[in-house]
């Protein structure tokens, strides 16, 4: 992940938003610590699906399942 200062990115924004595009995660700092993180919008809809209540119940069900022997293999499916 590269780092960005928040005076470079006022005059940098278009380059950091195609490093975004590109796939990379850019931190933002202000006077040397990181400040904020700018990702790409497919990061953020897999970073708020990862984490919203719903999604980690189901996960949490999976495991449990697995470990008492409730569940299939990928190949019966």
């Amino acid at each position: 992940m590269s780092e960005v200062g928040v005076k470079q990115l006022k005059n940098a924004t278009s380059r950091v938003i195609e490093q975004v595009e590109g796939g990379e995660r850019v931190i933002v700092t202000k006077r040397g610590r990181p400040a904020a993180v700018i990702m790409s919008i497919a990061d953020a809809e897999d970073y708020v699906l990862a984490h919203a209540e719903e999604f980690l119940k189901m996960r949490l069900e999976g495991r449990r399942d697995y470990e008492r022997g409730r569940s299939i293999s990928i190949d019966e499916i």
